[in-house]
């Protein structure tokens, strides 16, 4: 065994750990936007069950409850609105570099809480 190829298993396992460390936070990240989205969803159900029926004092404070088929309708009007499909505001979202601030704001909004596949289907 020469030199170089102990530099090359060097080279190697240092690919093969950062592979790693990328895979694992891309887990981590998938994770918490799921959980995000869940918490989010939580709160609102909670806040909307501890409320009373009578007028909100804040008219901006109001919850609008939609099904999973109507959010995903308004997905895909907001994605046509832009030009783009989930999977390219997505990858914008990635690499932390979108075409508008309307696609920004979209992802802000979307981001973590869309099933591609649903919005798929139902298109």
């Amino acid at each position: 065994m020469n030199v170089d190829d102990v530099v090359a298993e060097k080279i190697a396992a240092a690919r093969a750990r950062a592979e790693a460390a990328k895979r694992r936070r891309a887990a981590f990240s998938a994770a918490r936007q799921r959980g995000l989205a869940h918490r989010h969803a939580a709160k609102l159900r909670r806040l909307s069950d501890s409320e009373s029926p009578s007028e909100p004092d804040d008219p901006d404070d109001v919850v609008t409850e939609v099904t999973e088929a109507e959010w995903h309708t308004g997905v895909r009007t907001a994605l046509a609105r832009l030009g783009l499909t989930y999977a390219e505001l997505e990858d914008q979202a990635r690499r932390r570099d979108f075409t508008s601030a309307q696609a920004h704001s979209l992802w802000t909004s979307i981001g973590g809480t869309v099933n591609p596949q649903l919005l798929e289907e139902n298109s």
